[in-house]
Formats: C-alpha cells, sequence, structure tokens
C-alpha cells in the first residue's frame, strides 16, 4: 500500500491527516514518509537477490539528514558530489568505505577531503582530474582509490538537462580515452584503480540503456582483466525513473493520466545482472529518486481563485523557490486536494506567488471546485524538491516534516528572515 491514500475523502500520510500537519506546521511544507522510505529501499534490495551489490543512496535527491541517517542504518552506502554531502554522510554514521565521490569539478579541497576520509572510491572524470588526485595524493603520502567515470555517448531518452552520458555531455572521461585513463592510474604509486562508473542520466523509464551502459563496463573490465588488473566493482551509478504519474491509491477518481510506462529495481536489475555474471566482485547502483520521489509531499494553501479571459488560475503560496521542478524541466507532478470537495472538475493553472510567469506548478489541471485557505498537495517531491528550493523574491524556504505511523515530528523548522540574512 502507498504511503500516500485517501480515506473518507481526506488525504493522509501513513495514519497521519495532511490537513492536521499544515494546521500545526503551517504551508508550504514538505511531508515526508517513513515507511515509504523503507519500503523503496527495500524493494532495491531484493532486487540484487544474493549477488554482491551496494546500494549508494545519491545525496542529491534530498539530503535531509534524518533521510540519510535512517538509509545509512539500512547497510546503505552514498553517493556525494561535494564536500558539503561528504561531511554529511559521515555525521551521519555512513562508513567511509561505503561513500562514492562523484562530480565533474572537485576543488583541491575537496580532493584532500576526500583522501583523508579513506572513502570507498573518488570518481575521476578527466585525464588532469587523475593527475591533480596523484599529486594531492603524493603531498599527503596516501594511496587513494580511484574509480573512472565513463561517457559512453549512449542517448538515455530523457530531459537533455539530466541526460549525463551524451557525446555532448560534460560528465565523463570519453569512452576512447578510458583504457588510455586506466594506465594512467595503474602507473600511479599514489592511486589504485578498483572500479569502472557511468552514470547515463536521470529519470530513464527503458532497459536498454542501462543494459548497453552495463555491456560497456562488463567489456571494459574483461579488458583490463585480461592484462591483469582486477577491479572491486562495477558502478551502474542511478537514473531509474519513477512513476510520477501515480504516486497515490487510485489517483484515478481524481486526476485520472495517461499510464506512464517504468520500470521496478527488480525489472531493471533482472535485465542486467545476467550481463555481470561473469563479473567476480560487487555491482554497484546509486538510486535518489527512485527512492525517495514518492516518499514525499509538498503541501501549499490556496490564496485566491483569479478568473482570467482566457484560463483561471489558483494562486498558491507556495512558489518556485520551494519546488523548481515543473519551470527547470517542465516536469509533470499530481496535484490533488488534502480534502475532495465533490463537484465538477475545471481545468484550472495552479500558479505561485512569485514575480516570475514561469512561477507554475500545472497548467490546465482539471482540480475539483477549491475555496480560499483549501490545502493542495503537490505530489512525488521527495526528490529534487528541497535540496533545489531557494529564498528567491525573500521567501524563507519551507520546514520539512517526518511521518511516521501516527506521528510527525518536524525534522527542519521553517526559515526566518534572519536567517536569510544574517543582519
Amino acid at each position: 500500500m502507498k504511503a500516500f491514500y485517501y480515506q473518507n475523502d481526506e488525504l493522509f500520510c501513513e495514519g497521519v491527516p495532511i490537513i492536521q500537519i499544515a494546521e500545526k506546521v503551517g504551508t508550504p511544507c514538505y511531508v515526508y514518509s517513513q515507511n515509504q522510505l523503507l519500503a523503496n529501499f527495500q524493494a532495491w534490495k531484493e532486487a540484487f537477490g544474493n549477488h554482491p551489490h551496494l546500494i549508494c543512496y545519491a545525496l542529491k535527491a534530498n539530503s535531509n539528514p534524518l533521510i540519510v541517517k535512517l538509509f545509512g542504518e539500512q547497510g546503505c552506502g552514498a553517493d556525494v558530489v561535494s564536500g558539503g554531502e561528504l561531511w554529511l554522510a559521515q555525521k551521519m554514521g555512513i562508513p567511509s568505505n561505503r561513500i562514492i565521490y562523484s562530480g565533474v569539478g572537485k576543488t583541491d579541497q575537496e580532493i584532500a577531503q576526500a583522501i583523508h576520509a579513506e572513502i570507498l572510491a573518488l570518481n575521476v572524470e578527466s585525464m588532469e582530474e587523475i593527475s591533480v588526485v596523484e599529486e594531492i595524493a603524493s603531498r599527503f603520502g596516501k594511496k587513494v582509490r580511484i574509480s573512472i567515470r565513463i561517457n559512453p555517448q549512449l542517448d538515455p531518452n530523457t530531459h537533455p538537462y539530466i541526460a549525463t552520458g551524451t557525446r555532448e555531455s560534460k560528465f565523463g572521461i570519453p569512452l576512447q580515452y578510458v583504457e588510455k585513463a586506466c594506465r594512467s592510474v595503474c602507473t600511479s604509486s599514489h592511486l589504485e584503480l578498483v572500479g569502472l562508473h557511468c552514470h547515463i542520466g536521470s529519470m530513464i523509464l527503458d532497459k536498454t540503456p542501462f543494459q548497453e551502459s552495463a555491456k560497456i563496463l562488463m567489456h571494459l573490465s574483461e579488458k583490463l582483466y585480461s592484462q591483469g588488473i582486477a577491479l572491486d566493482f562495477l558502478d551502474m551509478g542511478g537514473g531509474l525513473g519513477v512513476d510520477y504519474q501515480s504516486m497515490i491509491a487510485d489517483p484515478k477518481a481524481l486526476c485520472p493520466q495517461e499510464k506512464t510506462m517504468f520500470l521496478t529495481p527488480q525489472e531493471l536489475m533482472s535485465s542486467v545482472l545476467p550481463i555481470f555474471s561473469k563479473f567476480p566482485g560487487r555491482i554497484l547502483v546509486e538510486p535518489g529518486r527512485s527512492l525517495t520521489a514518492d516518499a514525499g509531499v509538498l503541501v501549499t494553501r490556496v490564496l485566491f481563485s483569479k478568473w482570467g479571459a482566457d484560463q483561471n488560475f489558483v494562486i498558491v503560496d507556495a512558489g518556485m523557490n520551494d519546488l523548481i521542478r515543473p519551470t527547470l524541466y517542465d516536469a509533470f507532478h499530481q496535484i490533488v486536494p488534502a480534502r475532495i470537495r465533490r463537484g465538477r472538475f475545471a481545468p484550472v493553472h495552479v500558479v505561485g506567488p512569485l514575480c516570475e510567469s514561469g512561477d507554475f506548478f500545472a497548467y490546465d489541471r482539471p482540480l475539483p471546485p477549491l475555496r480560499r485557505n483549501d490545502f493542495l498537495v503537490i505530489m512525488g517531491t521527495g526528490a529534487y524538491g528541497f535540496v533545489l528550493s531557494s529564498n528567491y523574491n525573500g521567501r524563507p524556504r519551507p520546514p520539512e516534516v517526518f511521518v511516521h505511523g501516527n506521528t510527525f515530528s518536524i525534522l527542519r523548522e521553517r526559515e526566518t528572515w534572519k536567517e536569510i540574512w544574517k543582519i
């Protein structure tokens, strides 16, 4: 059963009515379900069966400390992309030997931080980065575990802003230079080649790009093995898409949408694990969205309804500073009332209060009758929601609320104006 569901026309998160949270905490606010987070991790864990593996949670999706700690307690590793994320992962109890550090533009300070932390592997993404890491490692007299991030030049069939394995992408070392990069690492006394990494994008709904990526990783690992180089792991990265059309139980009655085909972790791993059958080491994955997206919602309040010449608007108190995905990616999110008021559905533009025409959540979205101060719930915001929020227009970032069974607690309070400007 999904964590968000209707009971007597009222939306619940686990055992708590959303309205109860909104009235206590205020709006806008993010709400997360612990049970859904744990169920999502379990789905990934079961997808591997007995195959040696490590699931590294991509902190970029949602870096709330309690969520990071929760996954760490389940045996999850971490995929980090900054010194701040590395610090947080360690602070929340994730062992260094379960941390992968990615990122195309690491500073010298961040590289030194990763070296001293003695993490599982540093993903290098250019020939020059290999030289820089070697120089910093030699300065400290350390030997660094290195994974080469490959740019496989594959089209993952996703939004261009989140495609990271194409020929045009800034990420990874182009396929034709990977063997040269491996030789460079292997000839250094301060670097140790332990893995290959290939993250091709995000919101991928088709298994074919993953299979092609897996074949490239396997082919290169076999070639290296024939040269006497045995790797500890092959890292598939993340990128598994989620079904943003069906984030609540039985949504058809409220907002029927065309069904999107998407992969479950089980379906994905069943399609790629046979490709890795002869690899003796571990297979790593770096899920983010598929662990957290459907575990979170953004709750907002209706401020005004405005009937225009050509379209009708519902103006809410959340803005693109709270959730930028619709503006940035033209991303779809289900929007549902916290309490259903029966009546005729009508198409409306759901927009925020900011001084931007691009401040919107949905255009021409059929919704039931709404009144001032009604609560609307924007579904599927557990990933790339709060982490992409800002203080644009002088707006404090919203609080984050954690639900466990019949109770809820505030993980992060709403920002104050003093905290924004620190005057």
